[in-house]
């Protein structure tokens, strides 16, 4: 069953392949996964007892120009510790995915957007307020004075439709 939501995953990948793009010189590291747990909060949530879960990945390794994707070779070495090599078995590893909707020329899907290793520890998306209270002490008056050059729009108390 192909997965039906966003989150923070642990998973095994399951195939490994390459996919060269016709329209430029990249190429893309795909790879299917099995969920096995889901992140909820601080805790993660065993999906065994579930029906079977996947979802495939594409890491792009090499950009459009033929370049190296240097941050995505990383992700990838740290992850299931990847070498290079265009035949690949990463099923010995559980990893942990992020997983987001993403809008493509009208559709929606599924993607995975991040590979970590199985032990990583994700930190919450933004700071708590009594972080923000320290961050506003030690950053704020430096922020409001950069802040204060930048253009602003204009208020609009009525939409014009």
């Amino acid at each position: 069953m192909k997965l039906d939501r966003e989150g923070i995953f642990k998973a095994r990948p399951v195939s490994f392949g390459v996919k060269p793009s016709a329209q430029s010189q990249s190429l893309a590291v795909v790879m299917e996964f099995v969920i096995l747990a889901q992140l909820d909060g601080t805790e993660w949530v065993d999906w065994s007892e579930y029906e079977e879960h996947r979802i495939t990945g594409y890491f792009y390794v090499i950009k459009a120009d033929g370049t190296v994707n240097v941050s995505t070779v990383d992700q990838l070495g740290a992850a299931i510790a990847w070498n290079g090599d265009l035949d690949y078995d990463p099923s010995a590893y559980v990893v942990q995915i992020t997983v987001k909707n993403e809008e493509y020329n009208g559709r929606s899907s599924l993607k995975v957007g991040w590979i970590n290793p199985g032990d990583f520890t994700p930190s919450a998306s933004v700071a708590p307020p009594e972080e923000v209270t320290s961050l506003k002490a030690r950053f704020g008056s430096l922020l409001r004075a950069a802040a204060s050059t930048a253009p602003k729009p204009v208020k609009q108390e009525k939409l014009p439709f």
